[in-house]
């Protein structure tokens, strides 16, 4: 189970979430609002860049991403993420794509100063439909112990 209390856990746990469709209108708007360069939201621009067409903007993918996370409900055990190591855009988010989520717990450790609690690094993939992986990153999430 990925995301459940720190003693459900286990290191080599994996899950997969999804699907979003990605729609050419909501990623342009948001695009518009947040992130307005021209291949995001210019589709002659878009198809001159090296891109050859629209492509979403990298924070509208990783809201794609959280979205796909709370499908599956508000985990019980997660306090707080301490933040990303090793992310990485992979690949282009474009209309039309479905897009998912994989999980795999890496590693997980108890607090030495917090005995309630536990630091377990999650690897979470956004993946479109074809398998591709489409970015990438380790998160360093606080979950708390069940027991507490």
């Amino acid at each position: 189970m990925v995301y459940g209390w720190y003693e459900d856990m286990t290191v080599g746990d994996t899950d997969i979430i999804g699907e979003y469709p990605v729609e050419e209108d909501e990623m342009v708007a948001f695009a518009e609002k947040w992130d307005p360069f021209p291949f995001h939201v210019d589709r002659q621009a878009a198809e001159k860049s090296i891109h050859g067409a629209l492509i979403a903007s990298g924070e509208y993918s990783m809201a794609i991403k959280q979205k796909l996370l709370h499908i599956k409900g508000v985990p019980p055990g997660v306090m707080a993420s301490l933040g990303y190591d090793e992310f990485r855009y992979l690949g282009p988010v474009r209309a039309g794509d479905r897009l998912s989520v994989a999980l795999e717990v890496l590693e997980k450790r108890s607090s030495n100063s917090k005995p309630d609690r536990g630091i377990v690094r999650v690897r979470t993939t956004l993946r479109n439909q074809g398998g591709k992986d489409l970015l990438t990153y380790i998160d360093n999430v606080m979950i708390a112990k069940k027991a507490a």
